[in-house]
């Protein structure tokens, strides 16, 4: 072989390198959407969905909507022999997550509202939890989610798989400081209940106004002293079994399904 073919395959092998970098490199920063219910709400939604894989053993019934929304997005589809565990055989990629809003805009959507149900999470780590925790919001109606930018899990592909899709429909707010937002719905008028082990009343004997907050602490701790002391109310559930405490999850789908009356 010359050297000038040499030269020609050792470029050409270059080229193909360089492109599997930038493709590497560029799937590193997308998110995957994994299941098929998450992947149908971020379809339905205006996110930019970058391709779509597909597992080619799944029956294609199963995903027939999938496939007639992608379609009509022009989103690419890849048949793939691998599948990613627990996606149901169907995977979005995605531009990063970009959930969170900025709280001055959140509170001018819903300050108008004559009910309102905001959901407030003191340092909660597990991802499942944070998921099944909007999967309820959603359910029973509340607008948004608020979190801390620090020591509080993000929104994550674990997040939005837990969720089945319902952080689709419900904001993500992030702050600095979850005492002083406390501070801020209260000064528009909403009351501001924490669910603790130890609280005055049993949800269920409040009389919740229209416009309320729920304080859910961390899975481990609870609520931190500072944030409970900012709360108007601490609220329990009543517990009959031997266990004394509840997932927080469930403990905040119990307490909002009675908000939510």
């Amino acid at each position: 072989m010359t050297d000038g073919k040499l030269e020609d395959k050792k470029q050409r092998k270059e080229q193909i390198y360089r492109k599997l970098f930038i493709r590497y490199n560029l799937e590193r920063k997308m998110e995957k959407i994994i299941g098929i219910n998450p992947v149908l709400e971020i379809l339905r939604s205006d996110k930019t969905v970058e391709k779509i894989e597909v597992y080619k053993g799944i029956k294609k019934d199963t995903i027939k909507e999938i496939l007639n929304l992608a379609s009509k997005r022009n989103i690419k589809i890849f048949y793939t022999d691998r599948r990613t565990e627990n996606s149901q055989g169907v995977v979005a990629l995605v531009s990063e997550f970009d959930y969170y809003v900025d709280l001055a805009d959140f509170l001018g959507k819903i300050l108008s509202k004559d009910k309102s149900i905001v959901v407030i999470l003191d340092q909660i780590q597990d991802p499942r939890n944070f998921g099944a925790i909007i999967r309820s919001a959603e359910c029973f109606g509340a607008d948004g989610i608020v979190i801390q930018d620090r020591n509080n899990v993000k929104v994550t592909e674990t997040v939005v798989k837990s969720s089945t899709g319902a952080i689709e429909h419900v904001d993500i707010v992030k702050v600095t400081n979850i005492s002083d937002t406390i501070d801020r719905f209260k000064k528009y008028g909403y009351k501001v209940y924490g669910a603790e082990a130890d609280g005055e009343n049993f949800y269920y004997e409040e009389d919740y106004p229209d416009k309320v907050c729920l304080v859910l602490g961390s899975e481990g701790n609870g609520m931190r002293k500072k944030v409970k002391e900012h709360c108007d109310k601490i609220v329990k559930i009543h517990l009959k079994g031997h266990i004394n405490s509840l997932n927080v999850s469930v403990a905040g789908g119990i307490i909002l399904a009675e908000m939510a009356k």
